[in-house]
């Protein structure tokens, strides 16, 4: 008789927890879609000020270094890369109002690294910087119109962030 309350209650754990998870992934795809029409600024009540906004954004892949396998052939594995072409900060003296992609991040490296290249020690340098992110946490991609509309959300985890500076 215990062994099958506990099953059952194992079983009702690993349900309950994907129920929770997926809950959750759907929860914020719902809020995304939402968000689109939206004016930007709607965003900073659920997500807080963007890290920083850029001329454009693009996603490509960079290869790791080829390991050796035990045959002598080489193992290639492609890692997300950001590519920030000119980032500025998203509001005050350095801000641009011509950019019309903002990027709000939940990993901490990746929010250092913009607030060191819009208003900090990099900004002055002028030449392409790129982190490597470890266990990448969400970081959203938001494009807006003219008017300040939501037209696209999208949310990534890359491994590397590269900056082109002005």
């Amino acid at each position: 008789m215990s062994k099958t309350v506990t099953t059952w209650l194992i079983i009702a754990a690993i349900i309950g927890t994907t129920t929770a998870l997926l809950g959750g992934e759907l929860a914020a795809r719902r809020s995304h879609a939402d968000a689109i029409g939206q004016h930007w600024r709607s965003l900073t009540t659920s997500w807080g000020e963007p890290d920083c906004t850029a001329r454009t954004v693009r996603l490509d892949t960079r290869e790791s270094a080829s390991r050796p396998t035990a045959r002598g052939g080489g193992l290639v594995i492609p890692h997300l890369e950001l590519i920030l072409d000119e980032p500025a900060p998203a509001s005050g003296p350095a801000a641009c109002n011509s950019h019309r992609t903002f990027i709000w991040s939940d990993d901490a490296a990746v929010d250092r690294h913009t607030r060191r290249v819009t208003v900090g020690d990099l900004r002055a340098i002028g030449m392409e910087t790129r982190i490597a992110v470890d266990r990448s946490k969400p970081v959203k991609i938001v494009r807006i119109d003219s008017s300040g509309r939501v037209i696209e959300i999208e949310s990534v985890r890359p491994v590397f962030v590269t900056v082109l500076p002005r």
